[in-house]
């Protein structure tokens, strides 16, 4: 019988790839956490990791079609999250609660999102190996 080592490389990745959630709960504008979270997602994606996004409470509206940066004098991150399906990334969720507070529904959204509702948030964060809120 022949036993197999952890340091077999095709071994060794297979227990060291882990999935990884990272929530945005801030709304657009506010501060650079959006864009870190976007480098995040980026970095951990060029390196294979299996990355799902979590938009949460005023993260939703980071979602919202038409914004308009240039009032704000802000850089406009629709197209790094436009981008995402580029690197892989293409698990987004929103819970239903905060769509129906700011009466979005996913033709508003600039990504297609998995709609849950509020009771399963925990069920579903528990499914991660790493979760990341800035």
């Amino acid at each position: 019988m022949q036993s197999s080592s952890l340091t077999e490389p095709s071994l060794l990745a297979t227990n060291m790839k882990k999935n990884i959630l990272l929530i945005v709960r801030n709304p657009p504008f506010a501060n650079s956490s959006n864009a870190e979270t976007l480098d995040i997602a980026f970095a951990c994606a060029a390196f294979d990791l299996p990355v799902s996004l979590l938009f949460l409470n005023d993260g939703i509206l980071q979602l919202a079609n038409n914004q308009q940066s240039n009032l704000l004098e802000k850089k406009d991150l629709t197209n790094n999250f436009r981008a995402l399906a580029m690197y892989d990334i293409e698990d987004y969720f929103v819970i239903a609660e905060d769509a129906q507070r700011y009466q979005l529904t996913q033709n508003d959204l600039i990504l297609n999102c998995k709609i849950i509702n509020k009771d399963k948030m925990a069920a579903l964060i528990r499914t991660f190996d790493t979760v990341i809120n800035l």
